[in-house]
């Protein structure tokens, strides 16, 4: 019984033994009782999706069986063959984003009692909205507000010159504005359409404006039928535009002149005169010479004198005069960089003062530009560019104001072979500026020259005998001149302002003085006529100091000039 016991003992011992052996190998491929770590492709920072559906991989490590889910059926998690005995590969598919807001999965990843999550991102759809799809803008131009709603930064186009942008991360869908700046509009009634694109994304805003209503500004005639209403006009000569070169001083009495009263102004038009030329300085008027700011004071000066003529409804011409030559006799190209800054310097705060006058006053660029060849005549273009812009730029009346642009050095052969206007926004608003002192013997000259001789008598009051007679720039000679504008300008819609024309008052003759007076009186009675007969608005070069019109008390003073002037505006006519 012992041996059996014994031998039995030892049997039950070596079953067990074979017993666990075959227990570890079926437990073979089974999962440790833990788990000690996960990891995943994505543990630096998740996975983003574009808009579109696509899909990425994403690689697990972890010891045992892997569980992975998604907690949003546009998220799917797939898994697939890896190459890599430890390492598990899924695939991750986004459906495509059609709604316009970011949005967010959750992957979960189960090994054992451990879990770990992956965020998936996937970018918003393209959203885009305009809350208002069109606008009835005002002619005379204002500022727009766009309002749209959308998730990005579209492309805004606008399909028109006439309207500019103003002002100017996906995310949720968030509310904006664009500011856009409409110009005013001289034309006809017109539309514009302002584009947003958002990739394959667009919306429109439709843009109506009607033309701008001249009449009720009181800026309703154009060049050619506010021309036709000027009858003939006189210069405030010596005056406004006196400085002191030497001293780099300016004052409206410097050159013997009183200074310009309502009782004067009331002179001129009781003389037949309705429109008066101001020339005037500025240059010496300049306070802050780096940004080229004027003097209140003298804005406001000027703006008196100017207001003397509106209020006793004549027309009023303003320009920037010889002003010490600044312009004048720099009309090259090393001046052109500075002279056009200080230009539109200047005529932005004359226009901006004189603003407020109705079409009853013009403006004129400058007076007589020294120009002799094509290099200086693209100078004065320039200079005559900055003018025009600046003073559109102001607005308002000086939008469609009527500007006068000068020919080179104002010479009737220069301007007839070498000049062009320049561009102007506004149709039928510019007018050519030319002046005329020929024959100059007789009207310029205060002694004799070695190439000639001063003429005292001119046309049918020449004295037998006298070497004084004038032997050129006769009748013929002023129409053939007038005719040059008007083949050039006038017969093309273009009005021409005779802006100075006169001669010197000699006096001292005896028994011959009458023959000059009379000379006078006939030569400017034809310019006068002449003028008028082809399109150009006569205005007289007067100085003040025994002028046509006493500065002081408006009494008219000297009857040859008056009589001739006002029986050549009579009889001329203009043909417009």
């Amino acid at each position: 019984m012992k041996k059996w016991y014994k031998y039995s003992w030892l049997l039950v011992c070596i079953c067990s033994l074979c017993l666990m052996g075959c227990s570890g190998n079926d437990d073979e491929g089974e999962e440790p009782t833990e788990v000690t770590e996960i990891k995943t492709s994505a543990d630096s920072g998740g996975l983003t999706f574009a808009k579109g559906s696509s899909s990425q991989d994403l690689h697990i490590q972890a010891d045992g069986t892997v569980e992975v889910t998604s907690n949003q059926t546009w998220c799917k998690v797939t898994e697939t063959t890896s190459a890599s005995a430890k390492v598990k590969k899924y695939t991750v598919t986004v459906d495509t984003n059609t709604e316009t807001s970011d949005r967010t999965a959750l992957i979960t990843v189960k090994a054992g009692k451990l879990t770990k999550t992956v965020d998936v991102f996937q970018t918003a759809a393209d959203g885009l909205l305009v809350s208002t799809s069109s606008f009835e803008v005002k002619a005379e131009g204002e500022n727009i507000t766009v309002k749209y709603t959308t998730n990005g930064e579209p492309e805004v186009t606008i399909d028109v010159d006439w309207i500019k942008q103003a002002v100017n991360g996906r995310a949720a869908m968030q509310d904006k504005t664009l500011q856009f700046e409409v110009k005013a509009n001289y034309s006809e009634g017109r539309t514009g359409k302002i584009t947003f694109t958002l990739n394959n994304l667009s919306e429109s805003v439709v843009v109506n404006q009607a033309k701008m209503n001249f009449e009720s500004m009181g800026m309703g005639n154009d060049a050619l039928a506010l021309a036709a209403q000027m009858y003939t006009g006189i210069n405030i000569g010596n005056t406004l535009e006196a400085v002191d070169t030497n001293n780099k001083v300016a004052s409206e009495t410097m050159w013997g002149n009183p200074k310009v009263n309502d009782i004067y102004i009331k002179g001129v038009k009781a003389a037949g005169f309705n429109a008066v030329r101001i020339p005037c300085a500025w240059d010496y008027h300049i306070i802050d010479a780096a940004t080229h700011k004027l003097d209140e004071a003298w804005l406001s000066r000027v703006d008196e004198v100017v207001g003397y003529c509106v209020a006793n409804d004549l027309f009023a011409i303003v320009n920037i005069h010889w002003d010490g030559g600044w312009l004048e006799n720099n009309c090259t190209p090393d001046k052109k960089e500075a002279n056009v800054k200080k230009q539109a310097a200047l005529w932005t705060q004359i226009a901006g003062k004189l603003n407020h006058y109705d079409e009853r006053v013009l403006f004129a660029g400058c007076n007589e530009p020294n120009v002799e060849n094509v290099t200086q005549m693209e100078v004065l273009k320039a200079y005559e560019q900055a003018f025009v812009d600046a003073v559109r730029a102001t607005g308002g009346n000086n939008a469609v104001r009527n500007l006068i642009v000068q020919g080179p050095s104002t010479n009737i052969d220069r301007t007839a072979e070498m000049f062009s206007l320049p561009n102007d926004a506004v149709e039928n608003r510019l007018l050519v500026e030319v002046h005329f002192y020929d024959p100059w013997n007789f009207c310029g000259m205060s002694q004799d020259e070695t190439w000639g001789k001063m003429h005292y008598f001119w046309g049918d009051h020449l004295v037998p005998g006298s070497d004084r007679n004038s032997n050129w720039g006769d009748e013929v000679h002023i129409k053939s001149q007038f005719q040059k504008m008007k083949s050039k300008f006038v017969d093309k819609g273009i009005p021409v302002i005779l802006g100075e024309y006169g001669m010197v008052i000699r006096t001292g003759l005896g028994e011959h003085q009458e023959a000059h007076d009379k000379s006078r009186q006939q030569w400017v009675e034809v310019v006068t006529r002449e003028a008028k007969n082809h399109g150009i608005v006569p205005f007289l070069w007067d100085i003040g100091v025994n002028g046509c019109i006493n500065r002081t008390t408006g009494k008219q003073q000297d009857a040859y000039m008056l009589n001739g002037i006002m029986k050549g505006a009579a009889e001329g006519k203009y043909p417009y």
